[in-house]
């Protein structure tokens, strides 16, 4: 009776162990966006912003992308035209980046640079 016992545990936690897959798990893994280090540093569109919409949000809003027809980001110009817009998708509803997410330290940063009114 033990026995069975124990291969059952043991068949728990192989299907565990190989229910994700590589793929999967490279999926997860965020792209490295760069936050300013320095506690003082202001967040600018220059030293943040910018990396940040090019690494999450330019592969469906760059021009003839999935989503360019609802905005198409193309420098600060067009990420201040929309900033209303955006900070309502990515800080308060959260559903932009679609497929994607952006970590706390991103949202952090994103929503002073907000907040600090948009320095480029």
């Amino acid at each position: 009776m033990s026995k069975i016992i124990i291969l059952a545990i043991l068949a728990v936690i192989y299907f565990c162990l190989a229910s994700c897959s590589k793929r999967q798990a490279l999926e997860m893994k965020p792209d490295e966006v760069v936050v300013p280090e320095n506690p003082g540093t202001t967040i600018t569109y220059t030293n943040f912003v910018q990396g940040l919409f090019q690494s999450k949000c330019s592969v469906c809003h760059a021009t003839g992308g999935s989503a360019s027809a609802f905005w198409t980001f193309n420098g600060f110009g067009s990420v201040s035209a929309k900033s209303a817009s955006i900070k309502q998708l990515v800080l308060v509803s959260k559903t932009m980046p679609k497929g994607g997410s952006l970590s706390a330290t991103e949202l952090s940063s994103l929503q002073t640079w907000f907040d600090n009114g948009l320095p480029q």
